[in-house]
């Protein structure tokens, strides 16, 4: 199967198997062996969905035919008349769980929950008993989107002593800190309250070294 990220059919197919996958407790090389799909490209999706690379309601994507029917009937009665009539020895039919319902501040609670960089969207969606297509859903209707992962690029200090102290100043301090310049140009962070001479001396005697 190709891994071409732009292509809605594959993007819906392995979300399937990857939502599959979730919920079956089987693992990538278990379940691609038991249903004979490339390990490979279902650990390269998986780690797409969970990483907000793609997202996609699979199910939006399904033939009409294949979707399954929603029912508005409060109650599970069949209806009174029946081409075939149900034998008297047939087992009865499994009852259906009965569906939960979420109010807009639910639902924009976990979309904004599944935004977090720390969980992905599929963990948001177990925790909560939901499918990760309906979270995708709740996610756009509530204008939730998680952000690009940030590249990061190398950069090589030269001996531009100017330069330097450039580079330095547009590096922002962390939360609860304040940068304290020193005599010979270098900046260092403290935390916020910090005496700028107490440091400087401690810097001189000590170093930078944490």
């Amino acid at each position: 199967m190709t891994t071409d990220v732009r292509n809605p059919a594959v993007q819906a197919y392995w979300a399937m198997h990857v939502e599959a996958m979730n919920w079956s407790g089987m693992g990538v090389p278990e379940y691609a062996a038991a249903l004979h799909l490339s390990p490979t490209s279902l650990r390269i999706w998986r780690d797409r969905l969970d990483e907000g690379e793609v997202e996609i309601d699979w199910r939006a994507h399904l033939h009409p035919s294949a979707r399954p029917a929603v029912s508005t009937s409060a109650n599970g009665t069949p209806p009174e008349s029946s081409l075939t009539a149900p034998r008297s020895d047939d087992p009865a039919s499994p009852r259906r769980s009965i569906r939960r319902f979420f109010s807009d501040a639910e639902k924009r609670a976990i979309a904004l929950e599944s935004d977090r960089p720390s969980v992905s969207v599929s963990q948001v969606a177990r925790k909560h008993g939901i499918v990760t297509g309906l979270l995708f859903r709740w996610r756009a209707q509530f204008g939730v989107a998680q952000k690009k992962r940030a590249k990061l690029a190398a950069v090589a200090m030269g001996d531009d002593t100017a330069a330097v102290r450039l580079l330095q100043s547009l590096v922002q301090p962390p939360d609860g800190m304040t940068a304290i310049d020193l005599p010979d140009g270098r900046r260092v962070f403290a935390p916020a309250g910090s005496d700028p001479d107490a440091v400087r001396q401690r810097v001189a005697s000590e170093g930078t070294t944490p």
